[in-house]
């Protein structure tokens, strides 16, 4: 809903911004109230319809006032649960998040960044250091020796993307090592493959030629040549 307000100019209505840099708290009211005034009434109306058209019918309840900005903030405080056991629950997901085995590292990341605005969302301060430690802690064995080089990194610098950028070039190295190993692998079956079926070429009792075997020669048998060959095998074998 927030997309829709904004992709048609309607945002403002709701969201007012106020510059706060070396201003008093009594002059950040005064100029919020200032800028709040200065909204239009027709304005105000078509985002008081955008959020109508938009909730179901037993949320309409909450729709009598005039004021869209007071319709949004009724509504966040309906539908965003902030209590003790919601902070907890979001806390313990964030924490205890790990890497799907087929999930790929740029979903991994945004799923890290879902959660950590899930918990903005309700007031709870995340930092940079909760979103790296989720971000590596979930991260399988392979990844080891990426996490431990993150500690000769500055603090300074040992920002959340810093440390998504550098992970984001480790899974493509990754990929291309597992890639190459593949190649390796398959190549060699192949060769395997080939030696034990090919390398030795058959050769036909029938007709004494070679690529193919006695049950598929086309070849006449001549009379005595193949009870010969046969008498032959049979003596070498018995002697």
């Amino acid at each position: 809903m927030e997309a829709e307000l904004i992709r048609k100019g309607l945002w403002d209505m709701i969201f007012v911004e106020v510059d706060l840099n070396e201003k008093t708290n009594d002059e950040v009211k005064a100029e919020l109230k200032k800028l709040l005034g200065k909204r239009t009434a027709k304005k105000m109306a078509k985002a008081r319809v955008e959020i109508i058209l938009r909730v179901e019918c037993n949320q309409l309840a909450h729709m009598h006032d005039r004021d869209p900005k007071v319709i949004w903030e009724m509504l966040a405080q309906l539908h965003r649960a902030c209590g003790l056991g919601t902070r907890m629950a979001l806390r313990r997901k964030l924490l205890t998040a790990a890497k799907g085995a087929t999930e790929s590292m740029s979903a991994w990341i945004s799923r890290v960044k879902g959660m950590a605005l899930d918990l903005e969302d309700i007031g709870v301060t995340v930092d940079d250091e909760d979103r790296i430690l989720t971000l590596t802690t979930g991260l399988n064995k392979s990844y080891d020796s990426f996490v431990i080089s993150l500690d000769s990194t500055a603090t300074a610098d040992l920002t959340f993307n810093h440390v998504v950028n550098h992970l984001l070039n480790e899974d493509v190295q990754q990929g291309s090592v597992v890639h190459e190993d593949s190649e390796v692998t398959g190549a060699a079956l192949v060769s395997m493959t080939q030696g034990h079926g090919q390398g030795q070429s058959q050769v036909c009792y029938r007709c004494g030629k070679e690529g193919h075997i006695q049950a598929f020669c086309m070849a006449t048998l001549i009379r005595g040549k193949g009870v010969e060959r046969a008498t032959v095998a049979v003596d070498n074998y018995a002697f």
